[in-house]
């Protein structure tokens, strides 16, 4: 047998236990070819070394973590859209109230309809005092 078919055998050896006949083969091709029993020492060292080492994964349970937490993230939206209007529920509850003052105090009538201002309350046109600012400036040069 050729040195290459030696060799294809002793990296099958690695993987699957090998027949009789397979033995008596590597055994006769090891005598006859030295190199190759280098060759065989170097394949089983680096057969163990890569059994020993741990594999490249993310772990047992990656995937079930993954998907509750991709479950989850809805939950924390919510809680973080429901924070972020607690923060502002005070200050848009005393704009509500500072309006329905303001409502109150330039309104003539006193009543609900005012207060929330469904009533009209304005001022009619004849009510209004026209000024005058040319009038004004040259008043206050005299």
């Amino acid at each position: 047998m050729s040195e290459h078919e030696i060799e294809d055998i002793i990296i099958q050896s690695l993987d699957a236990p090998l027949t009789k006949e397979e033995k008596e083969i590597l055994k006769k091709g090891l005598n006859e070819y030295p190199r190759l029993s280098k060759q065989e020492s170097l394949h089983y060292k680096l057969r163990e070394t890569m059994l020993r080492q741990t594999s490249a994964t993310f772990g047992k349970s990656f995937a079930v973590k993954l998907t509750a937490r991709i479950e989850n993230s809805g939950v924390v939206i919510e809680r973080f859209i429901f924070s972020f209007f607690k923060k502002y529920q005070l200050l848009v509850a005393g704009v509500i109230v500072g309006l329905l003052i303001l409502n109150t105090v330039f309104s003539q009538q006193v009543t609900v309809d005012t207060i929330l201002g469904l009533e009209d309350n304005s001022i009619s046109a004849d009510e209004i005092v026209s000024f005058d600012f040319n009038q004004f400036l040259n008043k206050s040069d005299e």
